[in-house]
């Protein structure tokens, strides 16, 4: 979707007051290919006056499930961190909502166990921002539990990836060619 289109449901967003057209709206929005459009909305979420808080975590969330938001939402749910835990930190479920949602689909080895090497990071985050070395810094709370079957679940679609990964690309390249 251009940004023409995104604006235009935008302002559909802001104008309409039926509940349930604001959030497939709201959905909508997270399904642009352009990662600046993505940003922006991600960073509008945290404005409470302008996405409701309990509509935020769907936010960050469907960002994340859109491919060419994933980066993006991973990213900005590490930036955020303080804050979106400060907000949904005492409200288990949607907190737990929030990390398995923004981790589910992280599949590498580089995600799980990303060297830093490339990036520049805020001070206090030794090693970059692997996963494994969020956890270990964040593993607090109500945070514990989400954030230890993340590490599961992350560690489990590295393992599939590593196990089946090419296997699964022959038997398509042999499927595709008859």
């Amino acid at each position: 979707m251009d940004e023409d289109v995104w604006e235009f449901i935008w302002m559909k967003f802001h104008s309409t007051t039926a509940v349930s057209e604001k959030k497939i709206l709201l959905e909508a929005l997270t399904c642009s290919d352009n990662r600046n459009l993505l940003n922006r909305l991600l960073n509008l979420s945290l404005n409470s006056e302008v996405v409701l808080d309990q509509d935020a975590i769907d936010v960050i969330i469907h960002v994340a499930r859109n491919p060419h938001g994933r980066d993006s939402a991973w990213k900005f749910f590490r930036d955020k961190w303080k804050i979106l835990n400060a907000r949904y930190g005492e409200a288990l479920f949607m907190n737990s909502k929030l990390i398995s949602g923004v981790t589910e689909f992280l599949n590498t080895e580089e995600e799980l166990n990303e060297s830093g090497q490339s990036h520049s990071y805020p001070e206090g985050y030794p090693g970059g921002f692997r996963l494994k070395n969020f956890i270990q810094l964040h593993k607090v709370g109500s945070a514990v539990a989400p954030l230890s079957r993340a590490l599961e679940t992350v560690d489990a679609n590295v393992r599939w990836q590593r196990l089946y990964r090419e296997e699964l690309f022959q038997w398509l390249r042999r499927t595709l060619k008859q």
